[in-house]
């Protein structure tokens, strides 16, 4: 009897011993899961190579890179430097490490009679005066028709070797009545100092660095408006099916900067003169030369028609047609941004 007591005794307080290790068991079950729900997830940073020419055209990217916008949109960009578009692309090109680079038309050109693998993703700059003829007025060159018979130097496939042929057209120099050299963009300056060659086309800062060294024995050619020159940001076919979300980001992030610019130009310019070690002032003169704008015009593929055109006629390749351009232009990335920014017929 005593034992069968004791067993009514005991159920009830068993039954409440469990019914509390359930109770605390789903408590404290239910507060981990809300502490965990309240972490934020740690956000996914995606790595890009970007290879980029180190002058004013690519002030966007050295502006992005400032405030952090690729940061900001889950990007870790390594920014490779080059002295030329052309530098940067033929990087890409070969897979030298570089996932996205800036370019002129001239290079995208030139490379288009050979391969098919690799698209424009946008435009962010135009400029109509970036491009700089510089000779040297104590070799008796006062005025264009003095370039008769005179040593002239650029860099070789890229904008200032169509630039050339359009200066001297303008100016109804033939071209057989001039030398043309190939130098690099950064041999440019002292080649002009040493007497190398008499005249030089190139853009800047290289053209400031030239007149820098020879004060008062250069002498700039009338050159504006002759060519509207753009600045694009390219990528292989590849990577464009393999990271479609990656271009958006970066792309966006560009359009920050550009934003940036149009309504702080006092502190872009101040960033992009660091950048470049140039004096304020020089970058403040050279600023209205560039306008910063994400795009994609039919334009671009009416200067590329035109360069590949005169890249026939002058037998500087071997093929005898004209590559439809609208097949290497990507649309969706800047689509997605601000679809009013692509003006392209398809």
């Amino acid at each position: 009897m005593r034992r069968d007591f004791m067993l009514r005794k005991l159920i009830p307080i068993l039954f409440f011993v469990i019914f509390l290790a359930i109770v605390d068991s789903y408590y404290f079950t239910d507060l981990e899961s809300l502490k965990t729900e309240n972490i934020p997830a740690s956000p996914v940073i995606e790595k890009l190579n970007l290879g980029a020419e180190l002058s004013l055209l690519s002030a966007p990217i050295w502006i992005a890179e400032h405030h952090g916008y690729f940061k900001k949109q889950g990007l870790d960009v390594n920014i490779i430097e080059f002295h030329s578009g052309k530098a940067s692309f033929m990087a890409m090109l070969n897979q030298q490490g570089v996932d996205l680079s800036t370019v002129a038309p001239t290079p995208i050109m030139f490379n288009s009679f050979k391969r098919h693998d690799f698209s424009i993703i946008a435009t962010f700059v135009h400029s109509d005066d970036d491009v700089k003829v510089l000779a040297r007025n104590d070799k008796g060159i006062n005025n264009t028709k003095d370039l008769l018979g005179k040593k002239i130097a650029t860099p070789a496939g890229t904008t200032g070797q169509f630039f050339v042929d359009a200066f001297l057209t303008f100016n109804e120099i033939p071209i057989s009545q001039v030398e043309i050299l190939d130098i690099s963009p950064t041999n440019l300056p002292k080649a002009l100092q040493e007497g190398v060659v008499d005249a030089i086309v190139i853009w800047e800062p290289h053209a400031y660095e030239a007149q820098q060294l020879m004060p008062g024995k250069t002498l700039r050619m009338p050159s504006k408006d002759i060519y509207m020159e753009t600045f694009n940001f390219m990528a292989m076919n590849s990577f464009i099916k393999s990271h479609p979300e990656k271009l958006k980001k970066f792309l966006l992030a560009i359009s920050n900067a550009i934003d940036f610019i149009d309504s702080h130009q006092l502190q872009a310019q101040q960033i992009v003169a660091r950048k470049l070690a140039l004096d304020n002032k020089v970058v403040s003169q050279l600023w209205p030369d560039y306008n910063y704008e994400l795009s994609l015009n039919q334009e671009l593929i009416m200067t590329l028609e035109v360069e590949a055109r005169w890249a026939v006629r002058e037998k500087l390749t071997d093929n005898d047609y004209i590559p439809n351009y609208s097949n290497y232009i990507y649309l969706p990335a800047l689509e997605q941004i601000d679809p009013k920014r692509v003006r392209v017929f398809q």
